[in-house]
């Protein structure tokens, strides 16, 4: 199969004015790794200022989004939707900004090595 340059080219530029259009926007980047007593989730999102964002704790989903000021509004803007493991202590969340990365620490409950119970089955 033989690429068409001058296409490849085309598309590039149009991406470059639709980014140009839109602000410049930079979408934001997950990185999810396991520590010895906790998962650290970093988000990195360049383009927008720490103080809008915003990390929530909904059931067992952690939300990350962006605060909109629209004239005398907030809006939100989600970024990611990340289920929370099983295994994590949802009062011990916690975020912090580290070198221009968001960084959520999400650290193990008690039952770290999960709950395990044999189930006896009776028949009537």
């Amino acid at each position: 199969m033989r690429v068409d340059k001058e296409i490849s080219k085309r598309l590039a530029e149009t991406a470059n004015i639709v980014n140009t259009i839109n602000g410049g926007t930079v979408y934001p980047t997950f990185h999810t790794t396991t520590e010895k007593d906790h998962y650290r989730l970093e988000v990195s999102a360049p383009t927008i200022q720490p103080e809008d964002l915003k990390v929530e704790v909904n059931g067992s989903e952690l939300l990350v989004y962006q605060k909109i000021h629209v004239n005398a509004y907030t809006l939100p803007n989600v970024l990611g939707l990340i289920k929370i493991a099983a295994d994590v202590e949802l009062e011990g969340i916690s975020a912090e900004f580290e070198d221009d990365v968001l960084v959520v620490i999400m650290p193990f409950s008690e039952m770290t090595g999960g709950f395990q119970k044999e189930i006896d089955i009776y028949k009537k």
